[in-house]
């Protein structure tokens, strides 16, 4: 009896030593915290695949967690979805949103319609729009002292619906109204008809194309590497830069015409033109634009640079400027030469031209490399007209590549003819002013179509 209860005490003394000695061990850890979502990136597995697991789960072919494992599911996702806790097979993390599926949808149906007729809404538009559209439906989850969606619930429906801030770019009323699907849907007829009773369809040494735009020697470098927090200065040899206007021709191989260069100021001075590229003609102007004198002094050089192999016509592609189509002297000079100047419809050349598409692109971004450069050499001191060719020739012998011509034309469908590569998107700024096709006009004999 007497070794019993000695026994019993030093057992009892054991354990409390021993729970004694673990509350001491143990008394600085943390308290448990409960896990949470945050930072980890949920819902990786394919709607797809969860919808497939659960038809093969409802056909009873095997065991829920063989099924799982086989499609790459979460077990207890599926789980979830078969027993009916959460309907459908998409994601359906987080809280209930305020405004059903069917509501959401309409409303980013509504947003995207908006941006692709050239009327993009700003995040706080919208969220304003999304506040009264929920109170016309009756529900009240927004806050009505501000009288807008929150911030969060936009960021989510940004998700939700595959929308995103973009930076829009300009579209002027009269390109938005000009690209028309059908008007150019009825050019393309006129151009493939052309095309065939002159029988070149398949020539594309005979398809031209020529426009003009200005270069300035105003040079300012892109995104550059700085001191953090400290002012960044750019050299440059004035605030704004002369403008000189380029008139450039090439056809669809990929030959180029020699430029016109069209100087603003009343006389030429002979220094002006040394290092220019072989027959380049170069003239002056009041304003440094084109005039019907100038594009007629281009127009003979064009004709004097057209081959003589054979008597097959040529088709000049051009905008319908006042200098190109009011100009009888140049249509004239087409038609004794077998060249059918063939107008684009008005406030589609960003889409139709070559030139815009491609070539311009190409010409300024070199321009503006050869630009820099003389800038940095010159410590931002530049000679003005009279080095002029110093920066223009390098930038046009690189910016005159076959690739360049070949993928302006068949970027615009022009060759091979391909209506088709102008996407559904680009007449969809049309359709807020859209309007019947007016009838083609024909200028003279020599073939110069215009569509309005």
């Amino acid at each position: 009896m007497f070794v019993g209860f000695s026994m019993a005490r030093v057992l009892k003394r054991g354990k409390a030593k021993a729970k004694k000695k673990f509350d001491e061990k143990n008394k600085c850890k943390l308290p448990k915290v409960k896990k949470s979502h945050k930072g980890m990136k949920m819902n990786k597995w394919s709607e797809d695949r969860m919808r497939c697991a659960i038809a093969e789960f409802h056909r009873g072919i095997s065991g829920l967690r063989t099924i799982a494992r086989a499609w790459g599911v979460p077990k207890s996702t599926l789980q979830r979805r078969v027993k009916g806790a959460v309907v459908g097979s998409s994601h359906a993390s987080g809280r209930k949103t305020y405004l059903t599926d069917d509501e959401e949808k309409d409303l980013a149906k509504m947003l995207k319609l908006m941006s692709s007729r050239g009327f993009p809404l700003t995040g706080t538009q919208v969220r304003k729009i999304a506040f009264d559209y929920a109170q016309k439906k009756g529900v009240n989850k927004f806050s009505t002292d501000k009288g807008c969606a929150g911030y969060f619930w936009l960021k989510g429906f940004l998700q939700r619906h595959h929308l995103s801030f973009r930076t829009p770019e300009a579209l002027s009323v009269g390109r938005a109204s000009g690209m028309n699907e059908t008007v150019v849907s009825k050019w393309f007829d006129d151009y493939e008809n052309l095309l065939d009773e002159l029988q070149i369809r398949g020539m594309p040494s005979h398809l031209w194309n020529c426009d003009e735009s200005g270069l300035q020697d105003h040079f300012v470098q892109g995104r550059v590497i700085a001191e953090t927090g400290e002012p960044c200065y750019q050299i440059t040899k004035n605030e704004k830069g002369q403008t000189t206007t380029v008139l450039a021709c090439f056809n669809a191989c990929g030959n180029y015409c020699p430029p016109t260069v069209i100087f603003k100021g009343k006389r030429l001075n002979a220094n002006w033109v040394v290092g220019s590229p072989p027959n380049t003609v170069v003239r002056m102007s009041e304003n440094g634009w084109i005039t019907k004198e100038i594009f007629l002094d281009w127009a003979v050089s064009f004709v004097s640079f057209l081959p003589k192999t054979n008597n097959m016509p040529h088709v000049l592609l051009l905008d319908g400027h006042s200098s190109h189509i009011y100009n009888l002297a140049f249509l004239d000079l087409m038609k004794a030469n077998n060249v059918y100047p063939f107008i684009f419809p008005s406030h589609t050349t960003h889409w139709l031209q070559p030139a815009d598409k491609s070539f311009f692109r190409s010409l300024k971004q070199c321009w503006t490399n050869e630009g820099l450069k003389a800038v940095n050499d010159m410590a931002g001191i530049t000679s003005g007209k009279s080095g002029f060719f110093r920066i223009f020739t390098p930038a046009w012998n690189k910016a005159c590549s076959v690739e360049t011509a070949q993928s302006g034309f068949r970027g615009c469908g022009l060759f091979p003819v391909n209506q088709r590569v102008i996407p559904k998107g680009a007449y969809e700024p049309s359709h807020t002013s859209e309007r019947d096709l007016e009838p083609v006009t024909t200028a003279g004999q020599v073939g110069v179509h215009s569509c309005s």
